[in-house]
């Protein structure tokens, strides 16, 4: 039989989802009023389908527990219902993800998701089914599993199957290689939702290998704006039929994918820092005209010249000042 928590999941989980980051104060504070601002232009605005707030985009890993919980009531609040939203409670200390896991039910999430628990060294499947088996227990809100490598290792497809069995355990959000994707969906597609948050592989899962849902990622707030919104505009088509239409559409992003490659992913990776790319997610939105202040240590904010960079890319994209 098919818990609540799983068709919940199958009906709210569909369409583009965005991974958004929490915006600070020069203070390092939590910027209410930004954050607020930028939920409204994400609901708005870009017409996404949900909201995934408090992850690695969000700099969870740099914030207090009762931080993380104040920016999960800030989101819920100021969607006010539009759009479903899932917050991240995973954590190192198992008592402070159960508290926000809780916590996530008490203040109307609709979804909360934990990246796979930290360990020295990669945990037993024993060990990470015990965890989950007792994190999922601490509340009933539906439950979506994180297979991110930030945590050092990931979930193979067979212990993602047996995961998949706790009772509301309702999606994965599993950016892993294609073959490991697919094999998921194979084995759990028809239990729970799976996700990829690749904006380039998105057309391709959604058409040919019935993936429901974009989860998710801060391109759909990168390469769009309120007068054009690619992304949105092929996933309705090829919702609607024109799966001829959505592909021309698909094809025209490359540029955009071929800036945020160099931006947020390639150049760290070849030059070995492996630094979350948070600082030019940041100064990106900023320079659309989203401002979403500083970065927390350890990270550090781009230097004037990388930054000079940047504003050139978007500015050759049309991408610039896009709220004014």
């Amino acid at each position: 039989m098919t818990s609540r928590a799983k068709e919940i999941a199958f009906e709210k989980v569909r369409g583009l989802w965005i991974a958004i980051p929490t915006p600070f104060t020069s203070a390092g504070e939590t910027d209410e009023g930004a954050l607020r601002k930028s939920v409204d232009y994400y609901i708005e605005g870009l017409a996404v389908d949900g909201i995934f707030c408090g992850g690695v985009m969000g700099e969870f890993w740099a914030m207090t527990t009762e931080e993380r919980a104040l920016v999960h009531e800030l989101v819920v609040n100021a969607a006010a219902g539009r759009v479903p939203i899932m917050v991240h409670i995973g954590h190192h200390t198992y008592s402070e993800a159960a508290q926000l896991s809780r916590h996530a039910e008490q203040i109307g999430a609709d979804f909360a998701i934990a990246i796979n628990p930290y360990f020295p060294i990669k945990p037993s499947d024993e060990i990470v089914r015990d965890w989950y088996r007792r994190l999922t227990a601490e509340s009933s809100i539906p439950f979506f599993l994180f297979n991110t490598s930030y945590s050092g290792y990931a979930l193979s497809p067979g212990l993602i199957a047996e995961l998949a069995n706790l009772e509301t355990v309702c999606g994965i959000k599993n950016p892993k290689p294609r073959e490991h994707l697919l094999r998921v969906q194979d084995l759990v597609g028809d239990k729970i939702v799976v996700c990829d948050a690749d904006e380039a592989d998105w057309l391709e899962l959604h058409l040919d290998h019935g993936f429901q849902s974009l989860m998710s990622t801060p391109a759909l707030a990168m390469y769009q704006t309120p007068d054009k919104r690619p992304i949105h505009d092929y996933t309705r088509l090829a919702d609607s039929g024109d799966t001829a239409g959505a592909w021309a559409l698909h094809g025209t992003l490359e540029r955009e994918r071929d800036a945020f490659g160099r931006w947020m992913r390639d150049s760290w990776l070849a030059r070995g820092e492996g630094a979350i790319p948070i600082a030019e997610l940041k100064t990106w939105l900023a320079l659309m005209g989203l401002p979403q202040g500083p970065v927390r240590p350890p990270l550090i904010s781009l230097s004037e010249a990388r930054t000079e960079a940047l504003r050139a890319d978007l500015d050759g994209l049309g991408l610039l000042d896009s709220l004014s």
